[in-house]
């Protein structure tokens, strides 16, 4: 009989219920802000983490999840009688944490064989947007699927998940040094706020709206171009230090304009917002199927 164990990076996102519901073990990333490291979900919540780099001069900088870590990971499983281990990580081409889960797995395969199943997956993506996956994989799990079946559709899911960016304010750009001081006095005299796709390991800019309502309404539009069959799926609404009014503004037009059957709402945690700034907004959806690998 399979006994599965599922474990991610802290950049996922997962919240603390959803964590202690299905059993997730996080591994959590590191995070080196005003002189003192912490360690992501353990030790400080996202809000906490917007403010702190709001009133911070410096960029705070991250270390990824270590073999050594992620070693420990397994072994728990082993030592809890798993037979099969599945891991979801952070976009690779971003971090090395999936490199140092892949690590980990040759040691561990060194010390105890392989008996024990270990599938790692590459999310090619980040935040909550991989961090649904991994709890779908659970509710699978749950219901009695076999781990095969949970791997392809896992695959499968992540093939499909995207996400649409809106930042409202260039300021944290610029201090972090991601476009020069000119670029963001021009921009911000201008009120340009960029709109960038999640999709395929990659984030880029595709648009610019000039005003917040232009940034919700083009983003929206974005999303309504790529999504499939919204009518059959819920959107993921992932939020930064924005306040409640703009965030119930953009659940009510994914329900109301777009068609959404359900929308909930995630706030995005440390590796997401150290890069975009705390004044930002996702909107996660599954688009087309691109091919599985």
């Amino acid at each position: 009989m399979q006994k599965i164990h599922v474990f991610c990076d802290s950049a996922a996102d997962i919240p603390q219920a959803e964590v202690e519901q299905y059993g997730i073990d996080i591994v959590p990333v590191t995070v080196t802000a005003g002189g003192r490291s912490f360690r992501e979900y353990y030790d400080m919540k996202p809000e906490r983490y917007w403010e702190l780099l709001s009133e911070s001069d410096e960029i705070p900088t991250t270390a990824q999840i270590t073999p050594t870590q992620v070693l420990e990971t397994y072994r728990r499983a082993k030592e809890n009688g798993c037979t099969h281990v599945l891991g979801v990580i952070i976009n690779a081409k971003g971090s090395g944490g999936f490199q140092s889960c892949c690590i980990a797995r040759d040691m561990f395969y060194e010390e105890h064989g392989r008996d024990m199943v270990i599938e790692l997956i590459d999310s090619e993506t980040y935040t909550y947007i991989y961090g649904r996956v991994i709890v779908e994989a659970c509710r699978m799990r749950d219901a009695g699927e076999r781990f095969e079946d949970i791997v392809r559709l896992s695959r499968a899911r992540l093939k499909r998940s995207e996400a649409v960016l809106g930042v409202y304010t260039l300021k944290h750009l610029r201090k972090s040094g991601r476009i020069s001081g000119g670029a963001a006095f021009v921009g911000e005299a201008l009120g340009l706020k960029p709109i960038s796709l999640v999709a395929e390991g990659a984030v880029t800019v595709v648009d610019k709206a000039r005003g917040e309502k232009n940034l919700v309404s083009r983003a929206l539009a974005m999303v309504a171009g790529r999504a499939v069959h919204p009518e059959g799926q819920t959107a993921i609404l992932l939020y930064g230090q924005i306040g409640s009014d703009k965030l119930d503004d953009i659940e009510r037009r994914l329900r109301d304009e777009l068609g959404f059957a359900d929308v909930r709402r995630y706030p995005i945690g440390v590796s997401v917002i150290t890069n975009t700034g705390p004044q930002a907004f996702a909107i996660a959806y599954y688009g087309a199927q691109r091919p599985v690998d």
